[in-house]
């Protein structure tokens, strides 16, 4: 078994380091606990009224067997509480995603994550792989699942195959090359899009809760269109630096130019 180097934004250089090579990092202390705490209450209500994903949709069901039977997600979170857009505009996690990924970056999609009780372990995946028919040979994407409640291998830490980003397409991880992203909450996974990774198994009687931000170049197309996921009135009231960062532009689609 493996292990996820901690750092901190105050450390760059050995946090450009472990995800240079690992893949992926634990930035401890990315907001602080009682800030995940404000966060984490903002979407107790939105999280009551979601339906596990184990609902009888048959247009469905193939997403269930990858997003989980006993999941939660939310999308369109950036709206929920004022201290989302600061998790999403910190100074140094754009700063981080700009480094890899050029200066003109947008959000791909904003997600919260619920892993509920008897969860089994997500397939491991590339976040990268979205944007396949593209071709890319180079990483597109920067990641940051925030703890909001205690991630521990028991109850649906992030499963991370350290160095997997750098291996050939076709080679699988053994069982002593996993690695579980447990963290306390306020700390955060910065992981490479082309990183191995997956939901862990829930054997708890807790639900795991993270939220997810994901940075990608400006000029490649998002997976969430936040004109759709977010209302307008809320976007429009934003500094125009962070529509940017959404992708939301209010006189049309020249946000990137």
């Amino acid at each position: 078994m493996q292990s996820l180097k901690h750092t901190t934004f105050e450390q760059p250089e050995a946090t450009k380091l472990a995800f240079e090579n690992d893949g992926g990092v634990i930035i401890d202390n990315f907001i602080s606990a009682e800030v995940a705490a404000k966060i984490h209450t903002a979407f107790v209500a939105a999280l009551e009224d979601e339906p596990w994903c184990n609902i009888e949709d048959t247009d469905r069901v193939l997403g269930n067997k990858f997003f989980g039977l006993t999941t939660k997600r939310l999308h369109g979170v950036a709206q929920y509480d004022p201290e989302i857009i600061n998790c999403l505009t910190q100074k140094c996690f754009v700063q981080f995603a700009r480094h890899y990924l050029g200066e003109k970056i947008i959000m791909s999609t904003g997600e919260l994550m619920a892993i509920g009780a008897s969860e089994v372990r997500q397939a491991l995946h590339r976040d990268g792989d979205s944007w396949y028919r593209a071709g890319i040979s180079s990483n597109i994407l920067v990641s940051a699942n925030i703890a909001l409640t205690p991630f521990h291998q028991s109850n649906g830490a992030t499963v991370v195959v350290p160095g997997s980003h750098l291996w050939d397409r076709d080679r699988q991880p053994e069982n002593h090359e996993l690695a579980f992203a447990e963290m306390n909450p306020g700390s955060a996974l910065l992981y490479n899009g082309q990183v191995l990774h997956g939901g862990g198994a829930n054997s708890t009687d807790t639900t795991r809760i993270g939220l997810y931000f994901g940075y990608i170049p400006a000029w490649l197309r998002p997976i969430e269109n936040t004109t759709k996921t977010l209302p307008e009135d809320f976007l429009n009231s934003l500094p125009s630096q962070t529509q940017k960062l959404l992708g939301y532009c209010s006189s049309g689609f020249d946000v990137v130019l």
